[in-house]
């Protein structure tokens, strides 16, 4: 992990958060291997931060499957490979699709349909300047999280964005694409398109085939 530089602190959840995406981007480049060891002091040190975030940024990914935390050994990193990729987009394929399905029941539609405007925009300019790709990838956050503070479960919310985060760090990890993401925004326009029409069950196969295109995506840039 980057040796960080001395700077002030963030407040708490924020700087887990930080955390925990430093160390995600760790595993996923393969800076880290699974069966390396994470020292909460050495990453502190790295990091320029006290032990507490890190300990809970640990325990977080621990919760998440992607380190081990053994007695008298501290937290060991797990394997991570095309099997465990698959296992995080069917998660997010249950997760995102059953939200998709209530979407229409607790959308602001005025929400809804200017981001569906923004986003036909955006598919007919070609241009992609990097303002342009990061208003993309801020599209994109957008775009799952509206999905999921409208699916009526604050549970199933929460375990979206948990691990919606592990794809966003996967992806900024292995580099995303400008024809990916252009896919991703014919894909998005779909799923907004039933949820405007009320096809609920429709919303939710757009959504199980956009995150199914999207794990092809990551299993061809991870393994390429």
């Amino acid at each position: 992990m980057t040796q960080a530089t001395s700077k002030p602190q963030a407040p708490s959840a924020t700087l887990r958060g930080q955390i925990t995406k430093k160390i995600l981007h760790s595993i996923f480049t393969g800076e880290v291997v699974g069966g390396d060891r994470l020292i909460e002091e050495e990453v502190a040190t790295k990091l320029g931060v006290s032990r507490t975030p890190v300990r809970e940024a640990l325990g977080e990914l621990a919760a998440l499957g992607l380190i081990h935390l053994k007695p008298n050994h501290g937290a060991v990193v797990a394997p991570f490979g095309p099997q465990q990729l698959r296992e995080i987009y069917q998660i997010r394929r249950v997760l995102e699709s059953e939200a998709a399905r209530h979407t229409s029941e607790h959308v602001d539609l005025g929400t809804l349909r200017r981001m569906r405007e923004r986003t036909q925009q955006l598919l007919q300019d070609g241009a992609r300047t990097d303002a342009l790709q990061g208003e993309l990838l801020d599209l994109d956050q957008k775009f799952h999280e509206l999905i999921a503070s409208s699916c009526g479960s604050e549970r199933l919310s929460a375990e979206i964005r948990r691990y919606w985060t592990l794809a966003r760090s996967i992806g900024e990890a292995v580099g995303n694409k400008s024809h990916t993401q252009d896919r991703s925004l014919a894909e998005h326009a779909r799923v907004m398109d039933a949820i405007l029409a009320n096809k609920n069950d429709e919303a939710a196969q757009a959504m199980a085939d956009h995150l199914d295109r999207g794990l092809a995506a990551a299993l061809g840039a991870l393994c390429r």
